[in-house]
């Protein structure tokens, strides 16, 4: 009885780099929310610090503008949490490509399957990525992992490849 075909591994991972482009590519919207909160921040305290220069000891912050920059920080997160929602999370669970990765043409798919891992799946990866960020061991995984993945990859079973070319594949 002759044995079946051994499987041929895989070696289209995706590189470590092109994984951090699609992050960056990914959470765009969630740096534009983080230097908006920064310019307030700045400005906030440096005229705080021009107030007490100036030796005014009960120096009251304008609430108005403090309000209006509130509502702005808060209407701009709700905005990129809701970005994250479809484009990582439905998008990107559904296709296995989120923006990010369909720019750098790589794409996250179930190990088992070879299929994308669906919204609730991709959700789940990005909250185990936390674990990922202890010290950041598990981000750097990818770089001496044989299969670059990183622990929440491990953890779901799951890899990122690279996307051959639609036009190309025969």
């Amino acid at each position: 009885m002759p044995y079946p075909p051994a499987a041929v591994p895989r070696t289209d991972y995706a590189s470590w780099g092109k994984r951090v482009g699609a992050n960056l590519i990914d959470f765009i919207p969630a740096y534009i929310v983080s230097i908006v909160a920064m310019i307030w921040y700045f400005g906030f305290i440096g005229s705080m610090i021009t107030a007490l220069q100036r030796g005014e000891d009960n120096y009251v912050p304008d609430l108005t503008s403090m309000s209006v920059w509130m509502i702005v920080l808060c209407v701009l997160s709700l905005l990129s949490l809701g970005w994250n929602i479809y484009n990582r999370w439905l998008t990107g669970g559904r296709t296995g490509q989120s923006l990010g990765k369909r720019v750098t043409k790589i794409k996250l798919i179930s190990e088992q399957t070879g299929q994308p891992i669906g919204a609730g799946n991709a959700f789940l990866r990005d909250i185990v990525h936390y674990l990922d960020g202890i010290a950041y061991v598990g981000y750097l995984w990818p770089l001496w992992d044989e299969k670059r993945q990183t622990f929440s990859d491990k953890l779901m079973r799951t890899i990122v490849i690279d996307q051959p070319d639609q036009r190309t594949a025969v």
